[in-house]
């Protein structure tokens, strides 16, 4: 791990897979960086945000912006960001050739909500919504087999008449 690693809040992810710092701890101010694609004449740029949790063993990701149809030859991309105090991180990535421009706002997740040392938090979340998933299913499935046994009276059906005609007994007993 990298000596900021404890202080990193939110970072991008470069072509080799690590981590860049873009703001730390308490960093509440904008950014300007200037990217360059990994590969020469490559098509298309994914600048992937993660949110560094503390006590957490990987970073989450929480935002991507695409920058398709880059065009051939040497490319530079204008990355600025703003952190505000509130935890909202605005991200503008522009070609200043072509004028194109792509944004991206998203709220930070809360870090005590988000995860514990643990993680129980977050397996906690996801048990809860799974139980209520489930208890919506079954809620579903009743309130339909109720509708149906209403309109059609089923469990409630009287005895059909026998396949003879009453006419058919009346002959045979003659």
């Amino acid at each position: 791990m990298r000596a900021d690693s404890d202080t990193r809040l939110i970072s991008i992810r470069l072509a080799n897979g690590e981590h860049y710092t873009v703001f730390k701890r308490g960093d509440w101010s904008s950014r300007r960086l200037i990217l360059t694609p990994a590969l020469e004449n490559q098509d298309e740029a994914d600048i992937e945000f993660y949110h560094h949790v503390l006590d957490a063993s990987k970073p989450v990701r929480i935002g991507v912006v695409k920058f398709i149809n880059l065009p051939a030859g040497d490319v530079e991309l204008s990355l600025e960001t703003e952190l505000t105090s509130e935890g909202t991180l605005s991200v503008a990535v522009r070609h200043a050739a072509s004028g194109r421009e792509e944004n991206l706002k998203i709220r930070i997740p809360d870090e005590k909500t988000q995860q514990s040392p643990s993680g129980n938090t977050l397996r906690l979340r996801s048990g809860i919504r799974w139980f209520l998933g489930v208890l919506y299913v079954i809620l579903g499935l009743a309130v339909v087999l109720w509708l149906v046994q209403l309109v059609t009276d089923w469990g409630e059906n009287e005895s059909l008449p026998s396949p003879i005609s009453r006419e058919a007994i009346e002959l045979s007993i003659v």
